[in-house]
């Protein structure tokens, strides 16, 4: 029986060391073990971090140390030290979904149309809950992004792209990514399961970006793509702006006050 394929895991690290071992252990608990993971320590300067690199030992892991250059470039940097087939990123502080692995691996392994396999998000830390994410298309891939950076890929379609871009140092490089691996054409799977348990901090990237740095991340999605989007209509009610606004507490307490007026409107007519 031909035996399944490699697959890299690829844990990027700033001043994670805290959190890396868990990250670890989520890796190693899973059921498919025909896996390598790297870890790239992007130039930390904190002692717990150095400390918890120097503690790997499993011969499974390889360590690399790099400048200082951010989460795409050490993921790119990784990347290409991978020795397997597919490739599933995880970050240092997060934990990969019980199961995950097995499943995704035979999706992409025998349907040849699958470039990208994903799975809900998790939330822990100061939010918690599930996030179901929608089925995929490429008009609402345009509108927002519907999958977690921890999706599984193959080397060889990365390859065939620019890989993470670099001057995305701010956010939404997972984004501009897919985008750039599916402008091409092929499928998205979406598993059941949970690909990610998402750890939500004070100081998380997408949960601290300002109203301003979100408008400027998004200019620069749509003029990395414009072509792409000069071919796909996506409706604003499906953007990432209009999730934002829906979520929003004055969204929520403006509803809230707005109840009673109308059911006091419906009478009057």
């Amino acid at each position: 029986m031909t035996s399944l394929p490699k697959v890299s895991v690829i844990i990027p690290v700033h001043n994670d060391g805290k959190y890396l071992h868990n990250a670890l252990q989520s890796v190693f608990r899973q059921k498919y073990r025909n896996y390598e993971i790297i870890v790239v320590d992007d130039g930390s300067e904190d002692a717990e971090t150095r400390q918890a690199l120097k503690q790997i030992n499993q011969p499974e892991v390889r360590v690399f140390f790099k400048k200082p250059e951010g989460v795409s470039a050490a993921r790119n940097f990784a990347i290409a030290k991978a020795d397997g087939a597919f490739i599933l990123p995880l970050d240092a502080d997060d934990l990969l979904g019980i199961g995950f692995l097995d499943q995704a691996v035979k999706v992409l392994t025998y349907h040849q149309e699958v470039k990208v396999v994903c799975g809900d998000i998790e939330m822990f830390g100061i939010r918690t809950g599930i996030k179901k994410l929608p089925e995929y298309s490429m008009e609402m891939l345009l509108g927002q992004n519907t999958m977690a950076v921890t999706s599984l890929f193959r080397k060889s379609d990365f390859l065939e792209t620019d890989g993470f871009n670099v001057n995305m140092r701010a956010g939404f490089e997972d984004w501009d990514f897919w985008l750039s691996m599916l402008e091409g054409g092929g499928d998205v799977h979406k598993l059941d399961v949970v690909a990610v348990r998402y750890r939500i901090k004070k100081e998380s990237r997408n949960f601290s970006l300002s109203h301003t740095q979100m408008k400027q991340l998004r200019k620069q999605i749509y003029e990395n793509h414009k072509t792409l989007y000069a071919k796909h209509f996506f409706d604003p009610l499906n953007s990432f702006e209009y999730d934002l606004l829906v979520n929003s507490r004055e969204y929520k307490l403006g509803r809230k006050l707005l109840k009673p007026l109308r059911a006091l409107y419906s009478k009057l007519r």
